[in-house]
């Protein structure tokens, strides 16, 4: 019979206020007990073998006839482990006990038969003085040791350094070693945030491994953090004498150009997973987490409990934010991961979403059911608090991997000086009159001022000038960025349009693409063609299919079609965006199998070296020189084309001359035998083996792309439909609102593109 006057125990009502408050009120009574390691909170744990309730009978009466059956038959209760037991979608809030053995409730006693006094016993529920009750979910752990057996034989590339890389100090003879987090900014310094225990104090130094070699990177910043009050850091939650494990520090680096925001491994990640009182939850149970650690590479677990509590001292208890499991197929957090940041997965529109969410600080051993093996929890402290305690941001967006694409300064550059290029007077006015909405004014091409002005256009969703659009925008998730045609991190039709590897010969008779191309442009620069031949190569993925030439074909089409309409702002807004497209096959990397370096590894990095580094470091002089260049190839200059098929014989042209000038090989070779890196060193060897070269090939990207501009231009009868008034500066919103529109010159891969030729 209900009881209508007894206590309602609604336990799906429980706040995380609620639990921890239950859990400081009995905070002697449970971390005393016999078999207690640590407690935490969390949803209840079922045992897999349970049945699920129906209709009929509610989870509760489920596991109470379970516990009479049990109590009847005399059969010990089988102890519930992690692993044996789940969080199912009806799991109530509760706090979380540990104990490190399991001992059957009729164990205990009063009398003098009894094993174990009741008083040891850890209850059920939890009663509080205002009537709220709690209930108690015990879980049976065997702490173990970490394996430090596990540690890798590091063998880093020669790239950028980014989270997940490894950070070693030495002190007292002794070497410690933990991972990069993130990349963090004041205002003023970069840093990089890992362990404090690793980092050491203020001035110490501190190396990553490079290429296989211990590299000094910078040293232990002042900004360290060990552990704070509780109720300083949530000052909403009850936490009495208790106190929040933080163990972070900042790493001051003394070459930021050496650094990327992208952690090694994983694809770029999104917005800060923000929280506070308001929103450190139980919604956050069980969801899904990843990371990359310099002791154990790419790590995957779930959230299982919050604010674990791991050491009672003196009276007084150290709690961490997130005691994360790991995954059960995959590798656990080893001794060296200390530092990594962890993201939360969430689902996108087009694929998951990382976004940071912790910062990991150690580790909980536990042995697992089958003998001799065992588990890491990883222990971690919210980046929120982190970052708010350190008074620093986070940096994103810098230096995001070794993409296939020219640095913002190299398309930027040549499309203003294509701007100057063009000789029809029409055309000419409206391309002077709008070089602010394509790119930058020579006098503006300080890499400083393009990469601070693209970044605040695309945080504040404002303008960005279009010759880079197709890399700062369109390689993005649309639900990150507006106006992104990423299908999922890092991939998606508009990725192979920046490039073709156009020099992997076919295994029979030796033939390249670029060869065949050369030999019959008008017969062999055909979708047909190109989809045999990288059939022939086993090149099926859509990834491995570039397609650059027909981009810029694509464009030539729409170009044309734009003017038929008497659309002067289609044709603009398709002839910037075409420019990034022509920058890309006057870079040698972009028409090579060798893109970033040899197969087997050797050179890794040269693509973000040279592209975006090099010519970032050396931007004044390659503007100074760009107009000569340009008037000594005005001399030859080159025919117009009349169809959109030889406007992309043009550019394959323009990737054969590009390779000559410019041999992959010997470029990846002389990177190779530098440190790596993007330091001002590595790339003083570059410019000094390519400095001529890369001018020359950037002034004829630069007239190649003014000749295709043009000849569209007079193919679409622009004199005659254009002049005046019409010839004039375009509204940006207008232009912003065609390239964030999917639909304009679509993005598609080579088995999709022919029909929009």
């Amino acid at each position: 019979m209900r009881d209508v006057l007894g206590i309602d125990r609604n336990y799906a009502s429980l706040s995380t206020r609620d639990l921890l408050d239950a859990r400081d009120q009995y905070h002697w009574h449970l971390v005393h007990k016999r078999n207690v390691i640590g407690t935490a909170i969390g949803l209840y744990h079922i045992r897999k073998s349970e049945e699920w309730p129906t209709q009929e009978r509610s989870a509760r009466a489920v596991a109470a006839a379970r516990t009479v059956a049990a109590a009847r038959t005399g059969t010990p209760s089988e102890p519930r482990t992690f692993e044996n037991s789940e969080v199912r979608e009806y799991s109530w809030p509760c706090v979380l006990v540990l104990v490190h053995t399991w001992v059957d409730p009729t164990a205990f006693g009063t009398g003098p038969d009894a094993a174990l006094p009741a008083e040891d016993m850890v209850p059920n529920t939890l009663y509080l003085p205002d009537g709220r009750t709690v209930p108690v979910c015990v879980i049976k752990v065997d702490t173990a040791v970490p394996d430090p057996s596990l540690l890798p034989a590091w063998t880093w590339p020669k790239s950028v350094i980014g989270g997940g890389f490894p950070l070693i100090s030495s002190t007292q003879g002794v070497q410690h070693t933990a991972s990069v987090g993130d990349l963090v900014t004041d205002g003023h310094s970069v840093y990089a945030v890992t362990s404090r225990h690793v980092a050491g104090p203020p001035g110490h130094p501190v190396s990553t491994i490079l290429g296989g070699h211990l590299v000094e990177i910078g040293r232990s910043s002042h900004h360290q953090l060990t552990r704070r009050p509780f109720t300083d850091v949530y000052p909403d939650f009850p936490g009495r004498r208790t106190f929040l494990t933080l163990d972070a520090a900042l790493v001051e680096v003394s070459d930021v150009n050496q650094w990327t925001s992208q952690v090694y491994g994983l694809p770029p990640a999104g917005e800060l997973a923000d929280l506070s009182e308001h929103n450190i939850g139980l919604k956050l149970i069980n969801a899904r987490v990843v990371a990359y650690g310099a002791a154990s590479g790419q790590l995957r677990g779930r959230i299982a409990a919050l604010f674990y509590r791991h050491r009672s001292i003196g009276g007084y208890d150290d709690v961490t934010d997130f005691l994360i499991a790991p995954d059960p197929d995959g590798p656990s957090s080893q001794p060296g991961d200390s530092g990594t940041v962890w993201h939360l997965i969430e689902a996108g529109d087009t694929g998951p979403l990382l976004r940071p969410i912790a910062l990991q600080w150690g580790g909980q051993g536990v042995l697992s059911a089958d003998a001799g093996s065992a588990y890491n929890f990883a222990l971690a402290t919210g980046l929120t608090n982190v970052l708010r305690l350190l008074d620093v941001d986070l940096v994103v967006d810098f230096n995001t991997g070794p993409q296939p694409f020219w640095g913002k300064t190299g398309h930027y550059s040549l499309a203003t000086f294509a701007c100057g290029q063009v000789t029809e007077p029409g055309l000419r006015t409206l391309l002077t009159e709008n070089v602010d909405r394509i790119s930058f004014p020579a006098a503006n091409l300080a890499p400083r001022d393009i990469d601070k002005a693209t970044k605040d256009a695309k945080r504040n969703h404002g303008f960005v000038p279009l010759a880079d659009v197709a890399d700062v925008i369109w390689k993005n998730l649309p639900s990150q960025v507006p106006g992104g045609r990423d299908t999922s991190p890092r991939s998606g039709p508009e990725h192979p349009t920046h490039y073709a590897d156009i020099d992997e010969p076919r295994p029979d008779d030796r033939q390249t693409l670029r060869g065949l191309s050369m030999q019959d442009p008008d017969h062999n620069v055909t979708v047909p063609v190109w989809q045999s031949f990288y059939d022939g190569l086993g090149h099926h993925a859509s990834a491995e299919r570039g397609l650059l030439p027909f981009r810029v074909w694509q464009f030539f089409t729409a170009m044309i079609g734009a003017l038929t309409r008497n659309d002067l702002v289609g044709y603009l807004c398709a002839a910037g965006l075409m420019a990034h497209y022509v920058g890309d096959a006057c870079q040698s990397l972009h028409g090579s199998m060798l893109a970033d370096g040899l197969p087997d590894g050797t050179g890794k990095g040269v693509h973000s070296a040279y592209e975006t580094s090099m010519i970032d470091h050396h931007a004044a002089e390659i503007v100074a020189a760009l107009p000569g260049r340009l008037q000594e190839l005005a001399a030859d200059p080159l025919p117009p084309v009349d169809t959109g098929q030889r406007a992309a014989a043009a550019v394959v042209a323009l990737m054969d001359r590009t390779a000559r000038a410019i041999d992959p090989a010997s470029l990846v070779r002389i990177y190779a035998a530098t440190r790596g890196g993007n330091s001002q060193a590595v790339t003083a060897k570059l410019w000094q083996a390519f400095s001529p070269a890369t001018i020359t090939i950037l002034a004829d990207g630069a007239r190649t792309l003014a000749m295709i501009w043009e000849s569209a231009w007079i193919l679409g009868n622009g004199p005659g439909r254009f002049s005046g008034d019409a010839l004039r500066a375009i509204d940006r919103d207008t232009l912003q609102a065609l390239y964030e529109n999917p639909d304009f010159v679509p993005s598609l891969d080579l088995d999709h593109i022919a029909a929009a030729l």
